[in-house]
């Protein structure tokens, strides 16, 4: 069987081949293949980008494969191993027979402020073994109160992750709120004299969003923030939001500079007349359930995951 590792796009972090071959014919460096600073032409200037975390932040991250073992790590500038987490073989993956779901969950309370990179090994030593890198993952100790933190899951399978196993991934970008906009829609009936009279009037909020600060966002994040919104569940800082109807990207850039801001408009995910608290529950969600098991159950207690938790998938009960 061909080995196989799938890192998908909505992963919260991009990964590229260590030492990839490209032939000399080739001069492109796409933004899948390679690191942002390898990309940038000679006449544009020489700037940085670096993905930015809070030691509050946890990154989740999914891949499907056949390969075993698979090895996250955080990696310090002098490529010493800061954290290293062996990924968690979970369900399998029903569209690509022979493979399963691999997730980590990296915490990062206990990391310096510093630049690191998420590093993945696919497979045992020897020749079919595989490498991956990240770009710079800029962690801070600090809180960075200009950024906002975006957790997104799907209620099924899409854009090849399983998200049946319950993974939500989180996302921090430099970024704020700008203005509100009120939104109605209101249907009128107008009798013979053509009086007009109000049937209903449905209220909303629309508000437009920076994923960016002035010296603007990558080309690779603008196609993740792009693919989160193909979410169904998707919050900014624990409060639920979608695309404004008929909203698209909209960009702020200066030609030959190679970041660019970004902006969308966005409304409440979920539209409410009051302010709710609760006593025993999560106003923020949009469905509460319950599932009450009393079996037998099978699982890793031991320090094999990269969390606390352990995933009960199936059970079958002879």
């Amino acid at each position: 069987m061909v080995n196989k590792l799938y890192i998908p796009f909505i992963n919260p972090i991009r990964f590229y081949e260590v030492d990839k071959v490209v032939l000399d014919k080739y001069y492109t460096k796409h933004f899948d293949d390679f690191e942002f600073s390898k990309r940038l032409y000679g006449w544009q200037p020489k700037v940085d980008y670096d993905q930015i975390w809070q030691d509050t932040d946890i990154i989740k991250l999914q891949f499907t494969s056949n390969i075993d073992p698979i090895i996250v790590s955080l990696i310090d500038e002098y490529g010493q191993s800061v954290i290293t987490l062996p990924a968690l073989v979970g369900l399998p993956n029903k569209f690509e027979l022979g493979t399963y779901s691999y997730e980590v969950a990296m915490s990062l309370a206990s990391v310096p402020s510093g630049c690191y990179r998420v590093k993945i090994t696919a497979g045992s030593d020897g020749p079919l073994q595989k490498i991956y890198i990240s770009d710079c993952q800029n962690i801070s100790s600090e809180v960075i109160t200009e950024s906002i933190c975006i957790e997104y899951s799907n209620s099924r399978f899409t854009q090849d992750v399983i998200f049946e196993t319950g993974i939500k991934f989180q996302f921090r970008c430099f970024g704020h709120f700008a203005q509100f906009e009120p939104t109605r829609k209101d249907e009128y009936y107008k009798d013979q004299r053509y009086n007009p009279t109000l049937l209903n009037s449905k209220i909303g909020r629309q508000y437009s969003v920076y994923f960016s600060n002035e010296l603007g966002i990558s080309d690779d994040t603008i196609d993740l923030i792009n693919r989160i919104w193909a979410c169904d569940n998707v919050l900014i800082d624990n409060k639920s939001f979608c695309i404004a109807e008929n909203a698209k990207l909209e960009f702020v850039q200066e030609e030959g500079y190679p970041l660019r801001g970004l902006k969308l408009n966005v409304e409440e995910g979920i539209n409410r007349n009051s302010k709710v608290m609760l006593i025993d529950g999560d106003p923020t969600k949009k469905i509460i359930s319950t599932i009450i098991v009393d079996a037998a159950v099978f699982g890793d207690t031991g320090t094999q995951n990269s969390n606390n938790t352990v995933p009960v998938h199936n059970i079958q009960i002879d």
